[in-house]
C-alpha cells in the first residue's frame, strides 16, 4: 500500500449515515473511581493515608497529590509535613537518577519538582541537558547533537546543486520488507513492502515510515516479516536492518544496519517553509532508486495526525516513496514523505522534521514511542475582544489526573508559558515525558452566564501526564458512562430527560461531528446501544432522536466516530 491504515482513519472526513432498525438494547455504564472531595474531612484523611503509602515507590504521584492537598484544603501541620516528605522523596529519586546517569528520568523529576514550586537547587535544566547530550555523544548519537539554530534553510527557492544531489543520493536507501508468500485463490505470490529511508548518522541508523516496517513490530501481525535495505547503485544486495524504535502516531521508525554509510543527512528545519515554498524529495518510487522529484508546499498545518500537523505537498509521491527525505538547498532534511492519496493526484503529505527531532531521543532509546496526555478532550478558543484565547478543556476521563479541572476551564498557560490554542497545548505537553507533573493555569468556567470572562480569577491546576493509548476512545469507553462519552465521541453534552437512557442535548460543540450532523441544543436523544470496534478503530452508537432541525420527527440513527482524534490531549 502507499499509505497506512492509520493515515486513512485520520484523513477521511467523518460521515454520519441513517439506518432504521426495530430492536435495540442498552449498555450499562462502566464503573470508575470517585473524585476526591477536598471539602470533606473523611475524604481528606483517606487521601493523606493514600499519599503516605505512595511516597516510597511513587514519589512523583505522591508529590502531585500532596500538592493538591496543600492547594485545595486548609493548611495543617499534617498536610505540610506530608508535602515535605513527598518533596524529599522526589528529590532523593532525582539525585539517584543523576548518579546513575539516567538523564531522561532526571529531567522528568526536575520538570515535575519545578512545576510544583520546589526545583532541585543544585542543578539547572541547562546543566541536565548538557549532561544528556554528553551521554548521547558517547553513544555516537550524533543526530541528537545537531544545533537547531544552525540548521535552518536560507528561505530561498534555490534548487540543491547537482553536487549536493549526487552526494545526498548516496545517503538515501530503499527499505524492503519481505513478508513471505501470500496465498490467494490457491496461488502463492510474493508479499513485499517497499519504502524509502535515509541515514542520519555514521553508525548506520536510518529513518523511514512506521507503516513501511509495521509488520516487523506489530504484535497483531501474524506472519513472516524481515526488514532489509538496498543501497543506491547496489540493488542486488539486501542488507539486513533492525527496527530500533517506532512511533505509530507520527508514522516514523528508526532502523539500524551494521554498515558505515558513505553519506548521512543533517536534520534541518521546516520553520522556513511556507505555502508556495519549493521542495525536493528523494526516494524510491516503485522501487526506482535515486529518484529526485520537486514541487511546492500546497498547504500547512493539516491535522492528519492525532498529534501535530503535517505539510500538504504536490511533489509526486508514489508507492515506495514513503519515508524519503524532503531537503532544502543545502541537502538538509526539512520533512519526511509519509502519504499520498492514490485517487487524488498531487494530494500528498509530509511530516515536518521538527516532529522527528522531538521523538528522536525516544527512538534511539528503543521500542514503541509513547506520548503523554492528560486523559482529556478539548477545543481551541480564539482570542477576542471579550475573551482570552487558549484551549478549553470540555471533558476529562473520571479518575484521571485532569479530572480535578472543571469542565469548561480555559487553559492559557503551561508551566507559566502562554498557549493560544489546543494545538499549542498539545505541543507543550509533548515536550515532557510520561509521568511528568505540569502546572496548568487558566480561567475556570463562569459560575453564571452573567459573569464576564475577564471577571474570572486565574487559577492553577496540577496534572501528571499518562501514557496516551493508541485508541483514546477505548479508554473513554471503558472508564465512563455512555452518556458522558457522547461528548468526546460526538461533541454532545447530554442532560437527563427522565429515563435511564433518555436525554436532552444541553450543548453541541461547534464544528463537531454532532454539529455537522444537524444536532442542536434541546434535541431529544435516547442511547440504544454503543459498541467499540477496536479492529476498525471506530465507535458505533445506535440512537433514537427527535431533532429540532428535522421538525422533531422520530428518527433512528446509527452514528459513528473514529477512536482517535486530534482533540484528545
Amino acid at each position: 500500500m502507499k499509505y497506512s491504515k492509520r493515515f486513512i482513519h485520520h484523513a477521511l472526513i467523518l460521515i454520519v449515515y441513517t439506518v432504521f432498525f426495530s430492536t435495540c438494547t442498552s449498555t450499562a455504564p462502566s464503573a470508575f473511581p470517585p473524585a476526591i472531595d477536598y471539602t470533606d474531612g473523611r475524604s481528606v484523611i483517606r487521601e493523606i493515608a493514600a499519599v503516605r503509602g505512595l511516597v516510597p515507590e511513587k514519589p512523583l504521584e505522591a508529590l502531585l497529590r500532596a500538592k493538591r492537598l496543600a492547594v485545595y484544603t486548609e493548611h495543617t501541620d499534617e498536610i505540610d509535613s506530608l508535602y515535605e516528605e513527598a518533596a524529599a522523596a522526589a528529590a532523593a529519586a532525582f539525585t539517584q537518577a543523576v548518579t546513575d546517569g539516567k538523564w531522561q528520568d532526571a529531567l522528568r523529576f526536575f520538570h515535575s519538582m519545578t512545576a510544583v514550586g520546589t526545583p532541585p537547587a543544585q542543578w539547572s535544566e541547562q546543566e541536565l541537558t548538557a549532561a544528556q547530550q554528553k551521554a548521547w555523544k558517547e553513544h555516537g548519537f550524533t543526530a541528537l547533537l545537531q544545533n537547531d539554530a544552525a540548521q535552518g534553510s536560507d528561505g530561498s527557492d534555490t534548487a540543491p546543486s547537482m553536487e549536493t544531489v549526487r552526494r545526498m543520493m548516496k545517503g538515501a536507501v530503499t527499505v524492503w520488507v519481505d513478508r513471505g508468500i501470500t496465498i490467494e485463490k490457491g496461488l502463492g505470490r510474493a508479499d513485499r513492502m517497499i519504502g524509502s529511508g535515509f541515514f542520519i548518522d555514521g553508525n548506520g541508523y536510518l529513518i523511514t515510515n512506521y507503516h513501511v516496517i509495521q509488520s516487523d513490530v506489530d504484535p497483531e501481525y501474524e506472519g513472516f516479516s524481515r526488514v532489509y535495505i538496498k543501497l543506491p547503485g547496489d540493488t542486488a544486495i539486501r542488507i539486513p536492518a533492525k527496527v530500533i524504535g517506532w512511533d505509530a502516531i507520527f508514522d516514523l521508525a528508526l532502523l539500524k544496519t551494521e554498515i558505515t554509510p558513505e553519506v548521512y543527512f543533517q536534520l534541518g528545519s521546516s520553520e522556513d517553509l511556507n505555502t508556495g515554498s519549493r521542495i525536493y524529495a528523494i526516494g524510491s518510487p516503485a522501487g526506482l532508486e535515486q529518484t529526485l522529484t520537486s514541487g511546492i508546499v500546497s498547504a500547512q498545518n493539516r491535522r492528519l495526525l492525532s498529534l501535530g500537523s503535517v505539510l500538504q505537498i504536490d511533489a509526486p509521491v508514489n508507492h515506495g516513496s514513503s519515508g524519503g527525505p524532503i531537503i532544502d538547498e543545502a541537502g538538509r532534511v526539512q520533512a519526511i514523505v509519509f502519504a499520498g492519496l492514490e485517487r487524488q493526484e498531487g494530494l500528498n503529505f509530509a511530516i515536518p522534521v521538527e516532529l522527528l527531532k522531538l521523538i528522536l531521543p525516544q527512538l534511539y532509546a528503543g521500542g514503541s514511542v509513547s506520548h503523554g496526555w492528560m486523559s482529556a478532550y478539548g477545543v481551541t478558543v480564539k482570542e477576542t475582544m471579550q475573551e482570552k484565547g487558549g484551549a478549553k478543556l470540555v471533558y476529562a476521563i473520571p479518575g484521571s489526573s485532569a479530572s480535578d479541572i472543571p469542565a469548561g476551564t480555559l487553559i492559557t498557560h503551561v508551566n507559566g508559558q502562554p498557549i493560544a490554542s489546543l494545538e499549542a497545548l498539545q505541543a507543550a505537553l509533548m515536550r515532557f515525558s510520561i509521568g511528568t507533573i505540569v502546572k496548568l493555569s487558566g480561567l475556570p468556567p463562569a459560575k453564571t452566564e452573567a459573569t464576564a470572562p475577564d471577571d474570572r480569577d486565574s487559577r492553577d491546576w496540577y496534572v501528571q501526564l499518562e501514557a496516551r493509548p493508541e485508541q483514546p476512545a477505548e479508554h473513554v469507553y471503558r472508564k465512563d458512562s455512555r452518556a458522558r462519552a457522547m461528548l468526546p465521541f460526538y461533541g454532545i453534552t447530554l442532560e437527563n430527560a427522565g429515563g435511564k437512557n433518555a436525554f436532552r442535548i444541553a450543548d453541541v460543540i461547534p464544528g463537531s461531528y454532532a454539529d455537522e450532523a444537524g444536532f442542536s441544543a434541546g434535541d431529544y436523544l435516547e442511547i440504544r446501544r454503543m459498541e467499540l470496534h477496536k479492529e476498525e478503530s471506530v465507535v458505533y452508537t445506535q440512537i433514537y432522536t427527535k431533532r429540532r432541525k428535522s421538525a422533531y420527527l422520530d428518527a433512528f440513527m446509527d452514528i459513528w466516530a473514529y477512536s482517535d482524534s486530534p482533540s484528545y490531549l
